[in-house]
């Protein structure tokens, strides 16, 4: 694949969406299943997850917006409609997951499904104008903003009960990245709502307490305090996570003028590339602080996250050996992850021998955003 608009907007919108037109939205039920099989038939959960249809909305709306036709619309909608079912009536807030008909099954409230509600129906009445997707987007984070918040430590709680008792878990910084990202979204269409500056706060914990001062890690799990986690699991970094954090930050610095983001960025971008980023070109899926690989498995959002990071810096700064670096990675993850349907495929061995046949919903968001990006530097 190369690194032109029209091979790049023809993928989208000719292929990966199409497919996911077609085979992932449940005609009888309605919303969208969360997996395909090899076949391409869904491979129903007993379950539909908020996360997926909150993805997809995303995703089928910038289809619309980069031209796909009438049928992406149509497809967002579609998910629009049943995504009211997640919503918790009684006590604010979304549900986890509905059974396939549509009816509350985890009703647990989770920070990192509320922060893709808020950046799907953010970004969708972006596109398309939506009063109701923004009246969504402003409640859904009034209630994240004062049911979840931690005043201790800072950030957020992972999660809560029905009626919103906070749960005792690990914290993560990765529900907190997505919550910058619907934080950064929902300013564009409401900086009204002081997302920017809330924004702030998180990518402020970044720097003093998520990213290893020794090495540039990313860390992922802590105490409530935001220490690392003991042992093992304190020690865990994901070189994609690094690479997605990039683009939030140039993205934080450009809305904020915040120039230290920028610099935090490449710190990160530095320990992900060095570290998570293999000989032949493939994004390790977890390594340690240190940067010792603890696996070498390669799963789809990283290489998309990795495309995404290094368009997002050859925009800020144009250097042909970075375009070059691009358009190979580009060309090897194409290679190496697209089917003849477009399809995408979900998790490579480090030599490249498929672990699994499914395709899941949630990633299409990976590869969408991804091609944003790159389409903002393409020929």
């Amino acid at each position: 694949m190369r690194l032109s608009r029209a091979a790049l907007r023809a993928h989208l919108v000719e292929e990966l969406l199409p497919l996911w037109a077609r085979c992932g939205l449940d005609r009888a039920h309605g919303g969208y299943w969360n997996r395909l099989a090899a076949d391409r038939k869904p491979t129903p959960d007993g379950f539909k997850r908020l996360l997926v249809h909150t993805r997809q909305i995303y995703a089928f709306s910038r289809g619309a917006e980069l031209g796909a036709g009438d049928w992406a619309g149509a497809a967002a909608a579609h998910g629009l409609e049943f995504l009211g079912r997640f919503w918790d009536a009684r006590h604010g807030g979304w549900f986890a997951t509905t059974t396939d008909a549509g009816e509350p099954l985890d009703r647990r409230k989770d920070l990192y499904g509320h922060a893709f509600a808020i950046f799907a129906l953010a970004e969708h009445h972006r596109i398309t104008r939506s009063a109701e997707s923004l009246e969504r987007a402003r409640a859904t984070w009034a209630v994240v903003r004062d049911r979840l918040r931690e005043p201790k430590a800072g950030g957020f709680w992972e999660g809560a009960s029905e009626d919103w008792l906070p749960v005792d878990e690990p914290r993560r910084q990765n529900p907190h990245m997505h919550l910058v990202e619907a934080l950064l979204a929902l300013h564009v269409v409401a900086p009204a709502e002081g997302a920017l500056a809330e924004a702030a706060k998180l990518v402020e914990l970044l720097g003093s307490r998520w990213v290893d001062p020794a090495t540039g890690a990313l860390g992922e799990l802590f105490t409530a305090t935001w220490q690392p986690q003991p042992g093992p699991a304190g020690q865990i970094a994901e070189p994609g996570h690094g690479f997605e954090w990039v683009g939030l930050l140039h993205g934080f610095a450009e809305l904020s003028g915040d120039s230290q983001a920028r610099a935090l960025a490449r710190r990160l971008y530095a320990f992900a590339r060095e570290h998570g980023v293999t000989p032949d070109g493939g994004v390790s899926d977890r390594v340690d602080r240190t940067g010792r690989v603890l696996d070498a498995s390669q799963r789809l959002w990283p290489q998309t996250e990795r495309l995404k990071a290094q368009a997002t810096l050859l925009r800020a700064q144009p250097e042909a050996e970075l375009r070059g670096e691009l358009e190979a990675a580009l060309a090897r993850c194409a290679s190496r992850y697209v089917d003849a349907d477009g399809g995408w495929r979900e998790h490579l061995s480090a030599d490249g021998r498929a672990l699994t046949d499914v395709q899941n919903a949630s990633s299409v968001y990976h590869v969408v955003a991804a091609f944003g990006e790159l389409l903002r530097v393409a020929g």
